[in-house]
Order: C-alpha cells, then structure tokens, then sequence
C-alpha cells in the first residue's frame, strides 16, 4: 500500500510539473529582424544584424524545442490532428530559420564581393 502511494505522488508531482509545458502556448517570436541589403550596408549595420539573426534563430529553436515537448507531454486522447499541427509549427519555426540564416549569408558574401575588408580588418 505504501509503494501505491509513492506512485501516485510520483505521478501527481509528474503532471503538476508537465501540465504547464503542455497546457502553455509556445512563444512565438517578435517580427525578424531586417537583413541589411550587401551592396549598401556597412560592416556596423551586418555585426548588429548578425546579433538579431542569432538571437531571432535562437527563438525560433525555442519554439521547436517546446511544440516537441508539447507533443511529448500530449495525453494518448490528443487527436493526431492537434499533434500534427504542433508539429507543422515546430518545422515550420525551423524553416524559418533557415530561410533568415541563409539570407544573412547571401547578402554578407555580396557585401564581401564588393569591397574588400582593409588589411587590419578582422575576418568573420
């Protein structure tokens, strides 16, 4: 009887410390930042962009990490449509991301292409 107990509270502190996670809407992040355009901008306007990007990335994985804990967490009675859309979200954050990380990239490699740093310039 004393081991029944000890389950049960062990289960009862389990869904007290999961609910939240489960029951909490993921955050969703502010608007992304502006990529500066590589043929205009300056070295100071892509390091402050590359500061946002990271951190709007890093949001982003955020959001993933908690629709994958949402999923995990799901009561076996969550229809798979609900999982599924929480799944869609999870990706479609990650998407996100890449899509932002790869523009950031493409714009700094025109930035490179049309003046070379000076030579005490230090390298990304």
């Amino acid at each position: 009887m004393r081991r029944f107990h000890h389950v049960l509270s062990v289960a009862a502190l389990f869904a007290v410390v999961a609910f939240p996670v489960f029951a909490a809407d993921c955050a969703q992040p502010a608007e992304a930042p502006v990529i500066p355009d590589g043929t205009t901008a300056t070295v100071d306007q892509f390091k402050a962009a590359h500061t946002a990007v990271q951190s709007y990335v890093n949001s982003l994985q955020s959001l993933q990490d908690c629709t994958e804990a949402k999923i995990k967490l799901a009561p076996k009675t969550t229809k798979p449509e609900e999982l599924q859309k929480l799944r869609d979200q999870g990706n479609a954050a990650i998407d996100q991301a890449k899509a932002l990380s790869d523009s950031y990239s493409a714009q700094v490699k025109i930035f490179k292409a049309r003046a070379p740093l000076p030579a005490n310039a230090p390298a990304k």
